[in-house]
């Protein structure tokens, strides 16, 4: 009986070795992403360097004879917002005003909507009462160092407060309960015994803790914990600072309208764009369906609604009702779903997120597991599939069409 133990736990022992020596590579090639195709519409407008796109943005301006301005981020780094304005030729009647970016790994499928707008979108407006801004790389750190999240680790979608000054920094109840799990420290070692770890975690937390407080905690956005996940800062970042200079000098120009569209990726069913209205916004989904001929749209009364705080659009309503101005306001998100809405979709997401995070204040030393955290954040919002590319385009055309035919003077 004892050499039959022995036999089974020196087997048992050489499964494990087997699985810690191969399991990391089984899992390397079932998450890496394919090598992005040629032959359609716009495949050249995915790209993949951030010097290359700000280069294409300033020969994209000088092609259409824009007024095109770089605002510095860091210089040392290479940082920089950049931007281009086309005025309307005669009356200041409507303002589209796009902006990419604000999550930096995320301006990589903006840029590529940006060639896509002025190949099918802007040909079409009337350019004698309809000018456009266009103000892209907003996070341009994460941009380039591919983090959804700035050089002070601030997600500046969360960061557009109105007055810090009367801001609850602590309005986030829920962070401080799971902050253990959705933080963890030390270096991310074998890919396989991380896997289990993480998955072991998540259980433990979802018993004590619940599942609907680890989802509460994450959606919101939270102030307390400088290198959490969805951190929103405890002030004005620099690029906050920028656009929100930028939205105040829109609701001062003479423009009567002004549509604006904040485009993202990550969030929702993947091969299709959300279009994700702000709480401020009036129309009911059904009433936004119907206006905008475009079936995917999440409004105050859906049931897959969720409140942030801090965010680009919410700040814009809020301002232009700070101001009491007349102008006439549309600010909504054009959001690309990637990995899924589905249960487990969810939970990949938030195992990426917060694999990624841990990896940039610990970096590990295992190059496997940091190529395993690499090929998965890239999933989350830049996938090189070509049906999901191809998809995006015909999304982002119908739903902008749609949005700017209900929404233009």
């Amino acid at each position: 009986m004892k050499k039959k133990l022995l036999c089974i736990a020196g087997i048992l022992a050489v499964l494990a070795v087997i699985a810690t020596l191969v399991g990391p590579g089984v899992i390397l090639n079932a998450v890496r992403q394919p090598e992005p195709e040629d032959g359609f519409a716009y495949a050249e407008s995915f790209r993949t360097d951030y010097d290359d796109i700000r280069l294409h943005l300033q020969e994209l301006s000088d092609g259409l004879g824009a007024e095109f301005a770089s605002h510095p981020i860091d210089e040392s780094d290479g940082l920089y917002i950049d931007s281009f304005y086309l005025p309307s030729r005669d009356t200041q009647t409507n303002l589209v005003v796009l902006t990419t970016g604000v999550h930096g790994i995320e301006g990589y499928i903006g840029a590529a909507m940006l060639d896509v707008f002025f190949g099918e979108i802007y040909p079409t407006l009337d350019h004698s009462d309809t000018g456009v801004l266009v103000v892209a790389n907003v996070n341009p750190y994460g941009m380039k160092h591919l983090r959804r999240y700035n050089e002070n680790n601030v997600d500046l979608n969360r960061n557009f407060i109105l007055d810090w000054d009367s801001f609850d920094l602590a309005s986030n109840r829920e962070y401080p309960k799971v902050d253990t799990f959705l933080g963890p420290t030390g270096k991310i070692g074998n890919a396989l015994w991380h896997e289990a770890g993480f998955y072991l975690s998540l259980a433990k937390t979802a018993v004590s803790e619940g599942a609907d407080t680890i989802s509460d905690a994450l959606l919101t956005g939270q102030y307390e914990y400088p290198q959490g996940v969805y951190y929103g800062g405890d002030g004005d970042e620099s690029s906050t600072v920028y656009l929100k200079d930028v939205f105040a000098r829109c609701l001062d120009s003479d423009y009567e309208n002004i549509v604006h569209i904040d485009i993202h990726s990550g969030y929702g069913p993947r091969y299709n764009m959300v279009i994700f209205n702000s709480v401020f916004e009036t129309m009911t989904e059904a009433e936004s369906v119907a206006a905008f001929g475009y079936g995917n749209v999440i409004a105050h009364d859906s049931e897959s609604f969720y409140a942030t705080t801090g965010d680009t659009t919410d700040f814009f309503y809020r301002l232009a009702q700070q101001k009491g101005t007349d102008t006439a306001l549309f600010s909504t998100c054009f959001e690309f779903g990637t990995i899924g809405d589905a249960f487990f979709d969810t939970i990949l997401s938030l195992h990426y997120t917060v694999d990624e995070n841990r990896n940039h204040w610990y970096p590990t030393d295992n190059a496997t597991s940091a190529q395993i955290v690499h090929e998965n954040y890239m999933e989350l919002f830049y996938p090189t599939e070509t049906a999901w590319r191809e998809k995006t385009v015909t999304d982002f055309v119908a739903a902008t069409q749609g949005v700017l035919n209900a929404k233009l003077k």
